[in-house]
């Protein structure tokens, strides 16, 4: 009786413990030039230039990106702007979610390819990526 009843426990556990948190993969992630934020692999805001604004403040190094009802939005400051690829910075994300924000702190996140005024950015392990522009 024990066996039949842990056999189905332990198979939910193993497909339980599977399941991480996705990726973001990179070359597809370098070939787009969208103003966004991707957790774990899951775009979580995409710019779309017809529905959303974008913000910098220099001084706080500080982009936003929200839609024109300020309903949908990410906010990333980071620690120092990279200026060039391969440099490492330390950044916080503030992004909306379904009744209510959610958050990652001290990222650090790699430039993974600047492009005029654009710069990709990524975490080691592809959990945090973000595209944002540096308005002037």
């Amino acid at each position: 009786m024990k066996s039949k009843l842990l056999t189905p426990l332990l198979a939910t556990l193993v497909l339980l413990c599977g399941c991480g948190t996705g990726s973001t993969s990179l070359p597809a992630f370098l070939k787009d030039d969208t103003v966004r934020l991707e957790m774990d692999g899951v775009k979580v805001f995409s710019y779309n230039e017809a529905l959303c604004q974008l913000s910098y403040n220099e001084q706080r190094r500080e982009f936003r990106a929200l839609t024109d009802t300020m309903l949908d939005y990410f906010v990333l400051t980071l620690d120092a702007i990279p200026a060039s690829v391969g440099e490492k910075t330390v950044a916080n994300i503030l992004w909306s979610v379904p009744g209510g924000e959610s958050s990652r702190n001290r990222i650090t996140l790699e430039a993974k390819r600047i492009e005029g005024d654009l710069i990709w950015l990524c975490d080691d392990g592809r959990h945090t990526a973000a595209v944002v522009k540096v308005l002037k």
